[in-house]
């Protein structure tokens, strides 16, 4: 693809973007791997299998939003943007549905809103600003196109769950999710849904290639997280049909999107 049919993306989303990076490295990595340091500043007060599983999350999203920076380009900001823009809404859409969580009188509540509101407001802009752009690249076909629509069937419908009947739909994880946790969490499966989405619509070796290596890091980090929050606690049973059907689910989307990137980098 030329640059010519591949136009730069905003100064100011790629501002942001690189703004994204910054804070998804600092909290990703902090909250997966020293939660000692991240913790005590965090909005909310954190149980270990929820800070390994955050900083799961954000360290995968870190990788969305690093390419996209990186290329400040059209293709893959066509795929990562929509991405950060279903994660920051569900956020801030919940965080103001359990407002009780959040204490006002600590800066780091405000700074949370804030960024979250900032952040999905600029996502949903551009989106509009690029309403018009031509969809680079062609629809996928074969095998590919049948793991796209699994995964924006299967977990679209599972993120949806998570947000409708979180405490039902969240009864398999291997540690218990109130509902304000579960509903966050839908974010796991809606976001990587709505990105499936975007790339049956059209989609170039670097757009899928992005997708692909985020989901695997979707998929695998979380995984990380649960052993290495166990190592310390040592509260999970490793021998229930629940605790496997979560790691298969997960261990499911890493070889899905593991699969995707190869596939890309053989067409590309």
């Amino acid at each position: 693809m030329t640059n010519e049919d591949n136009p730069r993306i905003s100064h100011l989303l790629a501002a942001v973007t690189w703004l994204e990076v910054a804070i998804l490295f600092w909290a990703g990595l902090g909250l997966l791997f020293y939660p000692s340091v991240v913790d005590p500043v965090w909005p909310w007060p954190l149980a270990p299998f929820n800070t390994r599983f955050l900083g799961a999350l954000y360290s995968a999203a870190l990788i969305a939003a690093y390419l996209q920076a990186r290329t400040g380009r059209w293709s893959p900001a066509r795929v990562v943007t929509p991405m950060i823009f279903i994660f920051t809404l569900v956020v801030t859409v919940f965080s103001f549905v359990h407002m009780e969580r959040f204490d006002p009188n600590r800066v780091e509540t405000w700074i949370w809103f804030g960024l979250y509101l900032g952040v999905c407001l600029n996502a949903g802009v551009h989106l509009w600003w690029y309403r018009t752009w031509p969809v680079p690249g062609r629809p996928p076909t074969g095998p590919t196109r049948v793991l796209l629509q699994a995964l924006m069937i299967c977990l679209g419908l599972y993120g949806m769950a998570l947000l409708l009947a979180p405490t039902e739909a969240s009864g398999f994880w291997p540690w218990t999710l109130d509902d304000f946790h579960a509903q966050l969490y839908s974010v796991t499966f809606l976001t990587p849904a709505l990105g499936a989405w975007v790339l049956l619509r059209g989609a170039t070796p670097l757009d899928q290639h992005t997708f692909g290596i985020t989901l695997a890091a979707w998929g695998a980090l979380p995984i990380l997280g649960l052993v290495l929050a166990d190592v310390l606690t040592r509260r999970i049973d490793w021998s229930t049909v629940d605790t496997w059907l979560w790691l298969a689910l997960f261990g499911a989307m890493a070889a899905t999107g593991t699969s995707l990137a190869v596939r890309a980098r053989e067409s590309g």
